[in-house]
């Protein structure tokens, strides 16, 4: 990626908030695996000739493999999803799976949306429109973390995602909350306009004490073949 790529200051923001999310689930691994290892030192180092494992041994032995099994998982699943979205795709923009991009997105910055707070969200089937999945993907999570801190500073607040065509040759991506307002939204309006502005996108942002934040992302879509 070229120095002026914006990706690097979208993939930087969301790499740190997934490493940071990440870094008590891994330590816990280790304890789980360390504690398996144990077990297994410990029968090996007492056994005298083929003395069997006791069964509630083998019960708790069983559970902490299956507890780090979920858990390896769920890490390789999250920094898959990171990997996704800040690997750099050839060739540049291209006609995308907008909603697919906003999903990740979603999935990443997941954390950000607590249990107080509603998420409503819909991803519809809409046309391909241009751009670069895995940049539009780390945006949108972006927009999303600002839109939860907003919703989360103001109880019983929503936050809503949505993805769609109601209008001609477009696609648009609507983030917006109905929470205390952040004073970050202008600085993530101009990011956003730095993204699309080479897929030929527009960006509206707009936020208000009291009344949250709302940011829509507009896409070109594909052109439809001509009829002959």
């Amino acid at each position: 990626m070229s120095e002026a790529d914006p990706t690097r200051e979208l993939a930087g923001d969301v790499a740190a908030e997934v490493t940071r999310e990440l870094t008590d689930p891994v330590r816990g691994l280790r304890d789980r695996l360390g504690l398996v290892v144990d077990h297994l030192e410990r029968h090996v180092g007492t056994a005298t000739g083929p003395a069997p494992y006791s069964w509630k041994a083998l019960q708790a032995l069983r559970q902490e493999l299956a507890a780090a099994y979920l858990e390896a998982t769920h890490l390789a699943r999250r920094l898959d999803e990171l990997a996704r979205a800040i690997t750099p795709a050839p060739g540049g923009a291209a006609w995308i799976d907008v909603g697919a991009a906003a999903d990740l997105g979603l999935r990443l910055v997941g954390h950000h949306i607590t249990a107080d707070v509603e998420l409503l969200f819909d991803l519809g089937e809409v046309p391909l429109a241009r751009g670069v999945s895995g940049p539009l993907a780390l945006l949108v999570a972006q927009l999303v973390a600002v839109c939860a801190r907003s919703a989360q500073a103001r109880p019983g607040s929503a936050l809503s995602v949505r993805v769609s065509a109601d209008e001609p040759d477009t696609v648009a991506v609507t983030i917006a909350d109905n929470g205390d307002g952040s004073p970050d939204a202008e600085r993530a309006g101009d990011l956003a306009r730095t993204v699309l502005a080479p897929w030929a996108g527009t960006v509206g942002a707009t936020s208000a004490a009291g009344r949250g934040c709302a940011f829509e992302l507009r896409l070109v879509t594909m052109p439809s073949p001509r009829s002959s």
